[in-house]
């Protein structure tokens, strides 16, 4: 058998993916029966291998790994899922469930940095590997990791002090991570966990931060080769070309935080940003580089090659020991292993071997999209690209009877395109499942990002090699290293002049995934055209989304049916809403502040994709503040909508300067909406209430300048106030003119400053939504706030209990549901003689 590995990669790697899935559901006895019955499947398979029965023997084998995956990813998965620091975080903090963050009290937490601490706008960011919780004068001995956001400007001193490996000490504001309950949206906390960080915090500021000891001297080694890295980069190139200096630290030690966001999402977009994160092609080029070196100086191969090991392994810590550098180092190991034994191993025997030591070590890693994508696109290479090089040299023949007479770029050409074609093929379902997006650029920008890559990794390489040497000569390395990284980035444009390369897709039904790989494997046992119009079928599948092979797509509405989602963005807002036969309007979309994490991406097109909204009429920023137009941006470049609106211009705010400039470029029409306008789609209404114009050029976002809407079908109209406060309610209450059933957003998020009881009298809803993030540190909603409601008998929905909220109605009958299942149904009642007004306006 050429490749015997792939017999225990495989099955190994199903069960593991088994395991992880199946753990909730597994009692421990059975994890621990599903490890006894590995060894002994494997037993039986030494038994079979003594009497020669192939058969037999790659059943017990292929058995007995399957069975020791489930048997790690089901134990590893619950060691992680349950770190002893939430057995302390949970009850210690079940008193404060009801209290906002900012009621809390801070502890002291003690333990080892992961990684370097990233520098950001909001201040800085470190991981911790949590030993010690020090809570009202008592220790807890605990394990976990906790993601701390260090607040405030934290000075470069400071943030090149906390270095991995270091014990450092802290007052922490802990919580559990922020989770969006939304259609289309993954758990990310389950995702957070995986990578072993249970819990997040807050620090007010770099003074808090006590690094208590050093790490070891491994640690410190490693942490001084990166920071020398940082520094000869921005000495050299960052200076003047700080974009430039960030691809070019990015592609060296796999530090990509001065990389602009920007240029991350059109890399990603391109299908190249594999290039500037440490994978097996930076592994192979260095590699190459070593050997070469050693023998250029005449060193034996096997000496050559153990040296390059122990540098590679030097490199890996370096680099910071992420589980992509990680699984690169392993497998150019065992090239080089195999070199000084001098056994020459089929590829895919490499690529299985580093796969399964990989799950080894780390069994949920087969749920990491990381993972997938390199083994995945590596598998796809070797087993796909030498098929379609031969396809095309038979169909295109050089000059008869010359052998390897054509061309050498021919050659090359042949080869890239063959190899990135694979690869695409092959991470299509992991890119579509964990991304929602797919991109077929690749196939074009990889001819230049590639080389440019290499280019870069070798040049700052030289720039390192002539620093301390030569000033001349490392102007000249630097000059080179600007050139082709200036060159990297600018190739993803090519996205920008065919965007239908890129995709969003929904994610892939599981079955559909299956269908897709089973038909590629078959078509490497035997090509046939039934088999590739099986795998084209199943590819339009994944692009094109449908109903039927999507997972987690919400149903359209009913005929007739208007729909409005007020979706879970945490602290913030984003409502959808979908007429019966128009195109959707967004209102607003959400985003944290003082975080990096884009909420567009990861939360707002995903839903929007899973309740099938594929374009937009209108984009509605109902006023700027960080919580409301965050993801605004993305929405812009994703979907395109045919116009924007915004009520109170504030010429001088950078983000709406940045959205103009985005609807500019996508020849968006922005609009200024006044009181008195009205949107019809088909029988629905959307009339603006407010802003009016203003008196004075607004210098500042104001919440007041909101702009507020009523969504009116037929007797029921659903009311979208924004951030506006008390003094904007009572003007608005004169020219109120609701239909008899209304469904009220809160104002503000449920502040204590709105919702007063002049404005719920006005227009007496039958149900109100909070849009607010759980356990926020404004302490939204307000407890008299929510007191007022409840007087008033109106039910309550909050998208932090609730997740994202549906308004339905046929404009007669209104049924409003979250996300995660409660349901409450209103009808108009005509009011009987008898009954008040309120009596008549709500039914259940």
């Amino acid at each position: 058998m050429r490749v015997p590995a792939a017999v225990a990669a495989a099955p190994l790697l199903t069960g593991a993916a088994a395991g992880v899935l199946l753990v909730d559901l597994t009692p421990e006895r059975f994890v621990l029966a599903a490890g006894v019955a590995a060894w002994l499947a494997l037993l039986a398979g030494c038994g079979f291998l003594a009497d020669r029965i192939d058969w037999a023997v790659v059943a017990s084998v292929s058995l007995g790994c399957a069975l020791t995956g489930f048997s790690l990813g089901a134990s590893s998965a619950r060691e992680l899922y349950a770190p002893s620091l939430l057995g302390w975080f949970d009850p210690a903090r079940a008193s404060e469930a009801g209290a906002p963050v900012e009621d809390r009290d801070p502890v002291i937490i003690e333990g080892r940095l992961r990684e370097d601490a990233a520098a950001a706008a909001y201040g800085a960011l470190l991981v911790v590997d949590v030993g010690q919780v020090i809570s009202s004068g008592n220790a807890h001995h605990v394990r976990g990791g906790v993601r701390v956001t260090v607040g405030g400007a934290v000075p470069a001193s400071e943030v090149e002090r906390w270095r991995a490996g270091r014990l450092v000490r802290a007052s922490v504001l802990l919580r559990r991570p922020t989770t969006f309950q939304n259609p289309g949206v993954p758990d990310e906390t389950r995702a957070l966990t995986r990578r072993g960080i249970a819990l997040v915090g807050s620090v007010k500021s770099a003074a808090l931060v006590e690094v208590v000891a050093d790490g070891s001297a491994l640690d410190e080694l490693s942490s001084a080769a990166r920071a020398w890295v940082r520094g000869v980069i921005a000495r050299h190139v960052g200076r003047e070309h700080p974009k430039s200096a960030a691809i070019a630290v990015s592609i060296l030690i796999g530090d990509r935080t001065g990389l602009p966001e920007e240029d991350e999402r059109r890399l990603q977009d391109a299908g190249t940003y594999h290039v500037i994160a440490i994978s097996g092609g930076n592994i192979a080029i260095l590699t190459a580089v070593l050997i070469y070196l050693a023998r250029a100086f005449h060193v034996d191969y096997r000496a050559a090659a153990g040296a390059t090991i122990v540098l590679l392994l030097f490199y890996a810590e370096v680099a910071g020991g992420s589980p992509s550098v990680s699984r690169a180092v392993a497998a150019a190991i065992l090239f080089l292993a195999a070199m000084i034994v001098d056994h020459r191993g089929a590829p895919l025997n490499v690529v299985a071997v580093a796969a399964v030591l990989g799950v080894a070590v780390s069994p949920v890693s087969v749920f990491d999209a990381g993972f997938l994508l390199s083994f995945g696109a590596t598998a796809g290479i070797i087993l796909g690209a030498p098929r379609v090089i031969t396809a095309v040299e038979a169909g295109f023949p050089g000059p008869s009877g010359v052998e390897g007479s054509r061309p050498v770029t021919m050659r090359l050409f042949v080869g890239v395109l063959a190899a990135t074609l694979c690869a695409e093929i092959a991470i299509a379902p992991v890119a579509a499942s964990f991304f929602a997006r797919i991109t077929a650029a690749g196939l074009v920008v990889n001819f230049a990002a590639i080389p440019l890559m290499t280019v870069v990794q070798c040049s700052s390489m030289a720039l390192l090699a002539l620093s301390p040497l030569s000033g001349a000569a490392a102007g000249v390395a630097a000059t080179v290293v600007h050139l082709s990284a200036t060159g990297l980035v600018e190739s993803s444009r090519f996205v920008d002049l065919a965007p239908w390369l890129a995709r969003d897709v929904a994610a892939p039904a599981w079955w559909l995934c299956v269908l897709y790989y089973g038909v590629a494997a078959s078509l490497l046992l035997r090509p046939t055209r039934v088999r590739f119009a099986l795998l084209g079928i199943a590819a339009l599948c994944i692009a094109a989304g449908p109903q039927f092979a999507a997972r987690g797509v919400v149903p359209p509405p009913g005929a007739g049916q208007l729909r409005v989602v007020v979706l879970d963005v945490g602290q913030g807002d984003a409502t959808v809403i979908v007429p019966p036969g128009g195109d959707a309007l967004l209102v607003d979309a959400g985003g944290l502040a003082g975080t990096t994490f884009d909420i567009g991406n990861r939360v707002v097109i995903p839903t929007l994709r899973a309740l099938g909204v594929a374009r937009l009429h209108a984009m509605v920023i109902t006023h700027a503040d960080p919580d409301h137009a965050g993801g605004a941006e993305v929405v812009l470049q994703r979907l395109r909508p045919a116009n924007v609106w915004e009520g109170v211009p504030v010429p001088p705010h950078p983000a709406l300067k940045l959205l103009h400039q985005r609807a500019d470029e996508q020849r968006i029409v922005w609009r200024t909406v006044r009181p008195g306008d009205i949107e019809r789609a088909g029988p629905v209404e959307i009339r603006v209430l407010h802003p009016p114009a203003p008196d004075w050029e607004r210098q500042r976002v104001r919440n007041d300048d909101s702009v507020v809407m009523e969504v009116r079908y037929r007797d029921v109209s659903i009311l979208l106030p924004g951030d506006i406060g008390r003094e904007v309610e009572q003007a608005l209450i004169p020219g109120l003119q609701l239909a008899p059933l209304v469904i009220l957003k809160a104002a503000h998020h449920g502040s204590a400053t709105s919702s007063s009881e002049e404005f719920l009298e006005a227009t007496r809803p039958a149900a109100v939504i909070f849009s607010a993030g759980k356990n926020n540190r404004f302490g939204h909603p307000a407890r008299q706030v929510v007191e007022r409601f409840r007087r008033r008998g109106v039910e309550m929905f909050n998208t932090a209990h609730d997740g994202a909220v549906f308004i339905e109605t046929d404009g007669k009958q209104v049924e409003v549901r979250g996300w995660l299942g409660r349901v409450s149904t209103f009808a108009v009642k005509p009011p009987a003689p008898t009954a008040s007004p309120h009596d008549g306006h709500k039914g259940h």
